[in-house]
C-alpha cells in the first residue's frame, strides 16, 4: 500500500490515511486502490481531495471539516433514522398565519398584483437548473427544451425574454435585472453553450452569472457511513447534494451582495421547466410588501388535498423555546406530527368549506427580500441543514436497498433564521393553473399519474397548461376564447388549443391584459386557432380569428390591430405522431403542421 500511496500528493496521502485509520474507511486504500494504475490512483486522490474541500459542514457545533465532517454528520443522521427519531421532535404544527390565499381575478388579487408591480423592476432572478432531461427521454439540458411547438421557444429563452421585458417596462434608473443560473457538472458547459450560441437571447452577457455545484457528495453504503467505491474504476461513487446548495453558492460567489450594491431589492428562486413561473410574481411581491416590515421569505404555494404527496407549508412552534418557524413540512411527516398534536387527532384533513388541506402545497418558488437575505448569507454562509432518507431492505433498518447520501433543500432556509427574521416568513397560495405545471416526467409515468388523479408533469401537459393559462387570462380580461375538445396523445389527455402564445414583450402580467386588449368584447378566438403576438408596441383592439395569425412589431414601433373582417384560413394543425424519432416530438406524441398563416407586421 505504501508504494501505491507514493503516487499521491502529501495532502492526499494524509487525507486517505485519516479516513482509513480514524473514520472506518479502510476499504478506500484496499485492493482496488493498490491494483489501480498510477494515473487512476492519482485521479482518485484528486477526486477525494476535491470532495473534501467542497463539503461545507452543516453542523455549526462540530469542528470537523470536509469528508470527516460528512461522515460524522451522516452517522448521526443515519442513527436517528434507524431508531425512528422524528426530525420534528419538539415542534408543534399549526396553520400558517403569515401569508395569503388568493383567488385569481378577484379584487384582492388585483390589489396585491398592483402593489407588486411597483416592485417588479427591482427583482434579481435565480434559476435552479441542475438537471438533464433523461427522465423525459431528452438527451440534453432541460432548460433547452421548447416550452411549446408554435414558436419553439426554449425555457431558458422564455425566462430571459421575460426578464428583459420586465426590465424594459418596469425597470428604474437604468438598472439591468440580473440572472443567476445554478448549474451542475452535467449541465454547466451545455448551459453556457446554449447561451453563447444564441447570444444570451438578447441579454447582456454581464447580466448573467453561472454558479456551478460541485461533484456532489459520497454515496453511503451502511449506517456506519461507509463510502461507496466503484471497484472497477477506483473512483468514489457520488450523488447530488440537493438544490439547497444554491444558497451557499450565492454566498460563495457573492452574488446576493453584489446585487444589493447594484440596487436590486428582491431575489426570486425558480425551477427549470415551469412555464407558468412568472404569472404570479407580481402577486408574490404584493403579498410580501403588504405587511410591515415586509416578508424576508415568501413561498409560492398551491392548494393541496390532505395527504397529497407534496410538502405543506406549516407554522411550527417549538414547545420549549416558543420560537416560530413557517416552513415546508414533507407530506409524510405532516400527517404524523399533526396526529400527535392536541386538536389535530385526525391529522391532515380537508377543510369542509374549501375542500383542501389548510396547509398549502409548496412548489419551491421562493421570493426573498434581498438586503435581509444577503445579511443572512453573510452570517450563515448559506449552509442548509442536511437530512438522510435511506431505503431499508427490512424492518431491522441495518441494510440499505441501495446507497444513500446526505441532502439539503433550498426551502429549508427558515431553519437558519433568528427569532425576528422567522416572524417575517410567509406564503402566497393560488390555484396551480396560473403558476405551476413543471415538465419532469416521460409519458409512461405521466399516464400512471394522470390515472391516479395527479398532474402528469409531461411535455404535452406542460405545453397545454401554458396555453390554458393564457386563455384564462384573456377571458378574465373579457375576450371570447373557445376551448378545443380534449385529445389524447401517447395516453396523455390534454386540451390542445387554441394555441395562443403571447410573448413577454407583449404582455408580462395578468394586469396588463386589459391594456393590451382595450375592447375585449371585440376579440374572438376559435378553438382551432393559433395566435402568436410579439412586440411591446402591439395593441389588439378588434380581432375575429379562425385560423393562424402571427403579429410582429419591431422595437420602437406601434401596431394597433383592428381587424373589422374575420381572419379565416387553414391554420396550423396538431397531428398525432407516435413514430417520430425526434425527441421533442416523441415526448409529446404530436407534431405541428403549418398549413396556412396570416401575418400582421410593423
Amino acid at each position: 500500500m505504501e508504494k501505491a500511496l507514493a503516487d499521491l500528493t502529501d495532502s492526499q496521502k494524509k487525507l486517505l490515511q485519516e479516513l482509513s485509520n480514524d473514520y472506518g474507511q479502510k476499504h478506500l486504500v484496499g485492493e482496488t486502490f493498490v491494483k489501480a494504475s498510477k494515473s487512476d490512483r492519482q485521479a482518485y486522490g484528486k477526486q477525494l481531495e476535491d470532495l473534501h474541500e467542497e463539503y461545507q459542514n452543516s453542523n455549526k457545533n462540530d469542528k470537523a471539516v470536509g469528508l470527516m465532517a460528512y461522515i460524522e454528520n451522516a452517522r448521526k443522521l443515519l442513527k436517528a433514522s434507524s431508531e425512528g427519531v422524528n426530525p420534528l421532535e419538539g415542534w408543534e404544527p399549526s396553520v400558517p398565519k403569515q401569508g395569503a390565499t388568493v383567488e385569481f381575478d378577484t379584487d384582492e388579487y388585483n390589489r396585491l398584483e398592483k402593489l407588486g408591480l411597483k416592485q417588479l423592476g427591482t427583482v434579481g432572478f435565480v434559476l435552479v437548473a441542475g438537471g438533464l432531461g433523461e427522465r423525459l427521454g431528452y438527451s440534453n439540458i432541460k432548460v433547452g427544451l421548447p416550452t411549446e411547438l408554435a414558436t419553439g421557444t426554449c425555457y431558458l429563452q422564455y425566462y430571459i425574454e421575460y426578464i428583459l421585458a420586465v426590465q424594459a417596462r418596469y425597470g428604474e434608473n437604468d438598472i439591468k435585472l440580473p440572472l443567476c443560473i445554478m448549474t451542475s457538472i452535467d449541465t454547466h458547459s451545455r448551459t453556457l453553450q446554449l447561451l453563447e450560441k444564441h447570444n444570451y437571447f438578447g441579454m447582456d452577457a454581464e447580466q448573467v452569472t453561472l454558479v456551478q455545484q460541485g461533484q456532489g457528495v459520497p454515496a453511503l453504503l451502511d449506517n456506519d457511513a461507509k463510502i461507496a467505491l466503484d471497484e472497477d474504476a477506483c473512483k468514489i461513487i457520488t450523488k447530488p447534494h440537493g438544490h439547497g446548495d444554491v444558497h451557499a453558492l450565492l454566498y460563495q460567489h457573492q452574488v446576493a451582495k453584489k446585487w444589493v450594491m447594484q440596487g436590486i431589492e428582491w431575489l426570486v428562486c425558480f425551477q427549470d421547466t415551469n412555464g407558468l413561473a412568472f404569472h404570479t410574481l407580481p402577486l408574490m411581491l404584493g403579498v410580501s410588501t403588504d405587511v410591515e416590515p415586509c416578508l424576508v421569505m415568501n413561498s409560492l404555494a398551491v392548494p393541496r388535498k390532505a395527504k397529497q404527496a407534496i410538502g405543506g407549508i406549516a407554522q411550527l412552534t417549538h414547545k420549549e423555546t416558543g420560537k416560530l418557524r413557517t416552513i415546508n413540512v414533507e407530506y409524510n411527516q405532516l400527517d404524523p406530527i399533526l396526529r400527535s398534536t392536541p386538536g389535530w387527532e385526525n391529522g391532515d384533513v380537508n377543510d369542509d368549506e374549501t375542500g383542501y388541506s389548510p396547509f398549502p402545497g409548496n412548489i419551491n418558488q421562493l421570493l426573498f427580500r434581498l438586503d435581509a437575505y444577503s445579511d443572512i448569507l453573510e452570517r450563515t454562509k448559506g449552509i442548509m441543514p442536511e437530512f438522510v432518507n435511506p431505503k431499508y431492505k427490512d424492518d431491522t433498518k441495518t441494510v440499505f436497498k441501495k446507497s444513500t447520501r446526505l441532502e439539503c433543500l433550498m426551502q429549508d432556509f427558515p431553519t437558519v433564521l433568528n427569532e425576528d427574521e422567522s416572524k417575517r416568513v410567509g406564503f402566497t397560495s393560488i390555484t396551480a393553473f396560473l403558476c405551476f405545471s413543471p415538465v419532469k416526467n416521460d409519458t409512461d409515468d405521466g399516464v400512471k399519474l394522470q390515472e391516479d388523479g395527479t398532474a402528469p408533469g409531461t411535455a404535452a401537459t406542460g405545453e397545454a397548461d401554458q396555453l390554458a393559462a393564457v386563455r384564462a387570462m384573456m377571458r378574465a380580461a373579457g375576450c371570447q376564447v373557445e376551448d378545443a375538445p380534449e385529445e389524447v396523445y401517447r395516453g396523455i389527455k390534454v386540451v390542445p388549443g387554441p394555441t395562443i402564445v403571447l410573448k413577454p414583450s407583449f404582455v408580462t402580467a395578468p394586469a396588463e391584459y386589459k391594456v393590451k386588449f382595450p375592447s375585449p368584447e371585440k376579440v374572438k378566438i376559435s378553438a382551432r386557432s393559433t395566435l402568436i403576438v410579439n412586440g411591446s408596441g402591439v395593441t389588439i383592439e378588434q380581432l375575429d380569428l379562425d385560423g393562424a395569425l402571427v403579429i410582429e412589431c419591431a422595437p420602437g414601433k406601434t401596431l394597433n390591430v383592428k381587424q373589422e373582417d374575420p381572419i379565416k384560413n387553414a391554420g396550423w394543425v396538431r397531428v398525432k405522431d407516435e413514430e417520430s424519432e425526434d425527441e421533442i416530438i416523441k415526448m409529446r406524441g404530436y407534431r405541428l403542421e403549418r398549413k396556412e398563416t396570416e401575418r400582421i407586421e410593423a
